[in-house]
């Protein structure tokens, strides 16, 4: 099960085989004195009674990272992985590892893979460090599925660009189906940067998923970036409309908006 939690403009996923947890990146800081862990995520977690295995941030960014350190002091046990600096005040004094293409792993029957960044993408560029969005960590997450079909597939890829997204294309031309997904979580909210054609038809997800805020001021999602996805006749939700969105790997072509099947009583339907 995936559910993406409705956190405003951030992104912050928690997927759950049978008997673990990982949330995949922890929401916004919304002020000095407010975030989205504390404010949504932890309360979230201890009401579904999910203990985390693992924290994974994509990367540094505060509208990923935001919420991260209340989440980390909730769940003091869980694994940190992350694109983060080894500096980073997050990876202090606690089990932290670094994101990198290859890495995998497997509970309840679920598989895991990271697929970005390679090692060498922490490397300085022109005397700089990287982009925090061109090394955001990109999740695989695989369930086994009915024979003769393939698996049900999440693909969550924080905010990678066009760059990042033609390199997974060009890896998926040389192995068919490497990249193909069920669900999408749309790169970087929905900007002009990233869901490139030729990332959109090598993942051809059945469904695609926006984390963003309401209104929010960056645009998100771009309207000609949901020009393309609707001409390849993928589905795209949004979390101002969707709400807390579900997914399940046992009905992947299925999303369950909370904010659709569950309206609080102040919100009227004409």
């Amino acid at each position: 099960e995936l559910l993406a939690a409705d956190v405003g403009q951030g992104q912050a996923v928690l997927v759950r085989p049978a008997r673990h947890a990982i949330l995949y990146d922890a929401g916004p800081r919304y002020t000095n004195e407010s975030d989205a862990g504390e404010r949504v995520l932890v309360p979230l977690l201890r009401a579904l009674g999910v203990r985390l295995d693992a924290l994974l941030l994509s990367h540094r960014d505060t509208d990923h990272a935001g919420g991260a350190a209340a989440v980390l002091s909730a769940h003091p046990r869980a694994v940190l992985l992350s694109s983060l600096d080894p500096a980073h005040e997050l990876r202090a004094g606690r089990q932290a590892l670094r994101c990198e293409a290859g890495q995998s792993w497997e509970w309840d029957g679920v598989r895991f893979d990271i697929l970005h960044p390679q090692a060498a993408d922490y490397g300085l560029i022109a005397g700089r460090t990287p982009r925090a969005n061109t090394v955001s960590c990109v999740l695989r997450v695989r369930a086994a599925a009915p024979q003769g079909t393939r698996p049900r597939t999440a693909l969550l890829v924080g905010d990678i660009e066009k760059v990042q997204e033609a390199r997974l294309a060009a890896q998926a031309a040389q192995e068919p189906g490497w990249l193909a997904a069920d669900l999408l979580l749309v790169p970087h909210h929905g900007s002009k940067t990233s869901s490139s054609d030729v990332f959109l038809d090598a993942v051809a997800p059945r469904i695609a998923l926006v984390q963003a805020g309401y209104r929010n001021r960056y645009g998100h999602p771009a309207p000609e970036v949901m020009a393309r996805y609707g001409a390849r006749g993928i589905t795209v939700h949004d979390s101002p409309r969707c709400g807390a969105a579900t997914w399940r790997s046992e009905q992947p072509e299925q999303l369950r908006c909370e904010r659709v099947a569950d309206p609080r009583y102040w919100q009227h339907r004409y």
